[in-house]
């Protein structure tokens, strides 16, 4: 990993998430995050331009890392999310790498990976996506 803990959370262990929803058209990912057994999110996490989900509805962590460019790449060429073809063009190459990343939620058992464009942290939620 590049960046472990981008949100510089206290014992992210004790954190739990939940898929909130997910926008297709905005290709947009909310997650809920509570701490510990609370019933109301602590805060939101905000997933946009989102490319590529793997994981559950429902996990316990939320120590949300960057990984190296490279583990991007290779995960979008083994999902299809680009075609082999991109290595073949250094420029393309270079832009994708420039304004997507592999965020990974280090959880046990196993990581769950979104590829997208960017994370942000919200402390509320606009009162639609409630």
């Amino acid at each position: 990993m590049i960046e472990e803990n981008i949100f510089q959370l206290t014992a992210p262990i004790n954190y739990r998430c939940h898929v909130h929803r997910y926008y297709s058209g905005l290709s947009r990912l909310y997650i809920r995050v509570f701490k510990g057994q609370a019933t109301i999110p602590s805060f939101y996490l905000m997933f946009s331009d989102v490319g590529y989900w793997e994981g559950s509805i429902n996990w316990q962590g939320a120590n949300v890392c960057i990984a190296e460019a490279q583990s991007c790449i290779d995960l979008m060429l083994e999902t299809g999310v680009v075609g082999q073809a991109i290595l073949q063009f250094p420029d393309a190459y270079a832009s994708l790498t420039d304004n997507v990343r592999l965020y990974v939620f280090q959880s046990p058992p196993r990581p769950l990976r979104i590829i997208a464009g960017s994370a942000t942290l919200l402390t509320e939620l606009p009162h639609h996506l409630r």
